[in-house]
């Protein structure tokens, strides 16, 4: 695939990941170096070679992209569309039978573990996952779904019956747990959990917008977003190659819980025709723990690009960058950076053809200028007519972000 130009012989640097072992990759650089750009740009063409996409999206900065692909979109925060972390991980083959792992129930009740650990934001205590397990089989048995196979396909149980599981507990440990879901079971962030997940999309580029969500349900949104991306890429009935993009990834690896997730998830791609590539800004969250270098010592395809002054010196020792690429990496422009494959190293500037600009710019002046110009082009006028707004009723849009209050 393209990557773009090299800087030192102005040759083109082509590069397959797929081509590889191991297919997952990591882009650091400070905001504003160009990682969603580029991680977009790979994207696009990645998608002209038929490879199967999933993104988490923190800002909505795929959208457009994904519209003019014909791809599907999904608005976590939005009303009436939620995601069940009950929900076990039943594959449904091309003959329409329905298969899942044998240690299926084993598999969620660990991930259970994962999700109230990122909801709480804390690592569990000993005591506290003895209890949580308990009540897990109990919240499963509750809805008639046990260790045998022929009860899987029953609806599965909800956060709130987890809850009230522990509730209904004399001990006091399960009733703190209790007390410290409740914002997510009855409270302000209930949304995302208080009934069946309410969609399984599938196709070439699948994209989380998690933009709507707010910043306290981010992680989690993240966590159950990658969790049904991985029962996509996990199906064994599925034979074609798959990229999942984390966005921002530094939103899940704040919580250790998640950034555990997520190294699993690294390891795991290979074996399944898959790849992640892990984009964030906050090079600190990443190569700040063990568990973050280990993300990045897992990524066969590492891109640098600029640099902030405070993130060099542990970028410079990670990378065991000469003194030339250091100062390259903290004087390059917008989209220029280094890519490492291994005991290769070449600095490159990315490049993109004039269509592939327009559907991956996140610059507020050119996408304000192709509004205009689009509104324009189609006869509309670029602004609402506030004068006008009784004639032509309602101002409510269910495509924009705003709500006008007066009428609501």
């Amino acid at each position: 695939m393209l990557y773009g130009y090299n800087l030192g012989s102005q040759g083109l640097v082509h590069w397959d990941r797929f081509a590889l072992d191991n297919h997952n990759s990591v882009i650091l650089g400070r905001s504003g170096a160009g990682k969603s750009y580029l991680a977009k740009l790979e994207l696009l063409r990645s998608l002209y070679r038929g490879i199967e996409i999933h993104v988490i999206d923190p800002e909505d900065e795929y959208a457009r992209l994904t519209q003019a692909v014909g791809g599907t979109y999904v608005h976590l925060g939005a009303e009436q569309v939620r995601l069940n972390p009950f929900d076990l991980p039943l594959h449904t083959r091309p003959d329409g039978r329905r298969t899942a792992p044998r240690d299926a129930v084993i598999r969620r009740a660990l991930f259970l573990h994962t999700v109230i650990g990122v909801l709480l934001g804390s690592t569990l205590t000993p005591t506290e996952r003895a209890v949580l397990d308990r009540a897990i089989t109990a919240t499963y048995q509750r809805a008639g779904i046990t260790t045998d196979p022929r009860t899987w396909t029953r609806p599965a149980p909800l956060l709130a019956d987890l809850a009230a599981v522990l509730e209904q507990s004399k001990n006091r440990t399960a009733q703190d747990l209790a007390t410290r879901l409740d914002p997510y079971v009855r409270g302000a962030f209930s949304g995302l959990f208080d009934g069946p997940t309410t969609s399984r999309p599938e196709g070439h580029l699948v994209a989380f917008s998690l933009r709507d969500l707010a910043d306290e349900l981010k992680p989690i949104g993240t966590l159950l977003t990658l969790d049904a991306v991985w029962r996509r890429v996990s199906n064994p009935a599925l034979r074609r190659p798959g990229l999942v993009v984390v966005d921002e990834a530094w939103l899940l690896m704040q919580e250790p819980a998640g950034a555990e997730f997520l190294f699993r998830m690294a390891k795991s791609f290979r074996k399944r025709w898959a790849g992640l590539t892990v984009a964030t800004q906050d090079s600190a969250d990443v190569l700040g723990s063990d568990l973050g270098k280990a993300i990045v010592a897992n990524a066969a395809t590492q891109i640098l690009l600029r640099q902030a002054p405070q993130a060099i010196d542990e970028i410079t020792s990670t990378f065991n960058l000469s003194d030339g690429e250091r100062q390259f990496l903290l004087s390059a422009d917008r989209g220029q950076g280094l890519l490492s494959t291994g005991t290769q190293r070449v600095a490159f500037e990315a490049i993109a053809s004039p269509t592939e600009h327009r559907l991956v710019t996140t610059d507020p002046a050119e996408l304000a200028a192709m509004a205009e110009s689009s509104a324009v082009a189609e006869g509309e006028e670029p602004y609402l007519d506030l004068d006008h707004a009784e004639a032509t009723g309602s101002f409510a849009d269910h495509h924009s972000d705003q709500i006008d209050l007066d009428i609501a």
